[in-house]
């Protein structure tokens, strides 16, 4: 059974291709997130990126993580045990995330390995840097993305990994 509220750290398997080809990536780059499920239900899923190198020995993620660019997911399909969430393009009224909210279209889905939380992924994206009251933001922009050079699909294969915040 997953649980329905957690701040972990999660060691990812990162591929990313083209926009428009989901099913072509790149060999597998590993990366640090951190993923928290939140809400009275467990019904909502921030999946965070850290910009914190992965360390060739990685026994535990490093203490000082944090949040950089997050995805906000809602829950689509409630099961105990593989609960899907589906990624949004623009971050409900009245919510925030840790970091920068980052557009998406895409699911996760999470479940339990023995005493491990995994987190299989799979998105894109496609949006526009700007600025609000001098805080950098991402946008979306319409289908296709004008200027669209920096649009990607990306495939996230996660394990729940030791982690002792800092903060």
């Amino acid at each position: 059974m997953t649980p329905d509220n957690f701040r972990i750290a999660m060691l990812n398997s990162l591929r990313v291709g083209p926009y428009e080809a989901p099913h072509q990536t790149n060999a597998p780059v590993e990366e640090w997130l951190i993923a928290e499920r939140r809400g009275p239900g467990g019904e909502y899923l921030i999946i965070s990126d850290t910009a914190t190198p992965v360390a060739r020995d990685t026994q535990a993620a490093p203490d000082n993580l944090s949040e950089q660019n997050s995805i906000f997911a809602i829950l689509a399909e409630n099961s105990a045990d593989r609960p899907q969430f589906l990624m949004l393009r623009h971050l409900p009224a009245g919510l925030t995330v840790p970091g920068r909210f980052f557009p998406a279209d895409g699911m996760a889905v999470l479940h339990m390995d023995g005493s491990r939380l995994h987190l299989t992924a799979i998105g894109r994206h496609a949006h526009s840097r700007g600025s609000v009251d001098g805080e950098s933001v991402l946008y979306d922009v319409p289908h296709p993305a004008p200027n669209a050079e920096g649009a990607l699909n990306w495939h996230f294969l996660a394990q729940q990994q030791a982690w002792t915040p800092s903060r």
